[in-house]
């Protein structure tokens, strides 16, 4: 079943490239491209079976991902975070789940995790405000993961929560004018004191009976693998894809050029030019080789519901933010080296440069940050990151 969603969604891609520049200029991927890739099963890979969803692999969706982005970075991105989300409800009380794709199997969520939300406690749930930035494709989203603040009744932040919100209970807001990752059709979410049930709230509590139910027999192995390992990799792998697009672009340009001139164009023939590209892809393929073995590991360790040792969650995370890093590098030394038809405004290299760019921005990409729990670990000190380590 895997394979036949990856041969679907590698049937669409060529529509997909096509749109690519459309989908900049409307600042939105299309309903077209929406429901194909919802018809092809990749929004479901990673929701559970118990909802139409077919509990995927983590490599396999991640490598759907990587070819959505290789068409077009920002149907790539907002496919890789709609399809992370949905693993994120899985991890929620079984009613969340029964929520969103109960009546509709194919309901697609959204998230936005900045704290900037305030809730507070109900009889019936948590009253929920706030603002929030980012929302990737959120007109096509039925429902939104929230970030916020959990206050007490002194006023005193408690805890950090998210809170699951349907799109009738919130108003979108455009805001997203940027210089890359156009298409995204990111939006800002507004709430203004709408109630959320407690089972729809993913809070301490909820993250407790997560660690608890990761060693019960019945859990699919999806749900045992570290939620911030799939969520951050769904912020990287996007940009990495991009950054294959923009090469395998530059490339068949340059052999149709070579094959026009029969072998004889000098404006190929560079070694430094080529020297330069063998750069570019050998950084793309190593991190490839390293995502995929940490995602591969995980699975396996999940399979065999056997403990996840803190150097593979801290060797996830660096390899993760690392990843974003070569993305970066292998795009800069790609404009550098594909001269006045690389800056054009009409090419597909300097929107995949500005797209790579713009997603190497999101927080989850900072790479000293996340560089450090590893770094320590290896030098023989603690490590208190409960956000990797949960």
């Amino acid at each position: 079943m895997n394979a036949d969603v990856l041969e679907s969604v590698r049937t669409l891609l060529p529509d997909i490239r096509k749109r690519a520049e459309r989908t900049e200029l409307d600042r939105k991927v299309s309903t077209q491209t929406m429901s194909a890739l919802t018809a092809s099963g990749l929004f479901r890979m990673l929701q559970p079976r118990t909802h139409g969803g077919l509990e995927s692999d983590p490599k396999t969706f991640f490598t759907a991902i990587r070819a959505v982005a290789a068409a077009c970075g920002s149907t790539g991105w907002v496919a890789s975070i709609i399809g992370a989300t949905h693993c994120h409800v899985a991890l929620m009380e079984p009613q969340a789940a029964e929520d969103v794709w109960g009546k509709n199997p194919d309901a697609r969520v959204t998230a936005s995790y900045g704290p900037v939300g305030r809730m507070t406690p109900e009889s019936d749930g948590y009253r929920l405000s706030g603002e929030w930035n980012a929302a990737a494709g959120a007109e096509h989203a039925d429902w939104f993961l929230l970030g916020a603040l959990l206050v007490g009744p002194a006023h005193d932040v408690v805890d950090y929560s998210v809170a699951l919100v349907p799109r009738s209970d919130l108003t979108l807001t455009d805001d997203w004018n940027v210089v890359g990752l156009r298409g995204s059709g990111s939006k800002g979410v507004v709430v203004s004191g709408v109630v959320v049930p407690a089972h729809r709230v993913y809070a301490s509590i909820g993250r407790t009976r997560v660690e608890e139910r990761r060693s019960e027999p019945g859990t699919p192995a999806l749900y045992r693998i570290p939620l911030i390992a799939v969520y951050s990799t769904s912020i990287s792998v996007p940009l990495v894809g991009t950054a294959e697009g923009a090469y395998d672009y530059h490339l068949d340009r340059m052999r149709d050029r070579a094959q026009f001139s029969h072998g004889g164009s000098k404006g190929n023939d560079d070694n430094f030019l080529h020297a330069a590209l063998a750069r570019g892809l050998t950084e793309l393929d190593a991190t490839v080789l390293q995502v995929d073995r940490n995602l591969d590991e995980l699975y396996d360790l999940a399979t065999r519901n056997a403990a996840i040792p803190v150097e593979t969650r801290l060797r996830a995370r660096r390899d993760q933010v690392r990843s974003t890093e070569r993305a970066v590098e292998a795009i800069d030394l790609l404009l550098k080296v594909s001269g006045g038809h690389g800056v054009r405004n009409s090419t597909v290299i300097q929107r995949c440069w500005r797209d790579v760019h713009t997603g190497a921005a999101h927080l989850v990409n900072n790479v000293e940050q996340s560089l450090v729990p590893y770094g320590r670990w290896a030098s023989g000190y603690g490590v208190d990151d409960a956000l990797i380590l949960s």
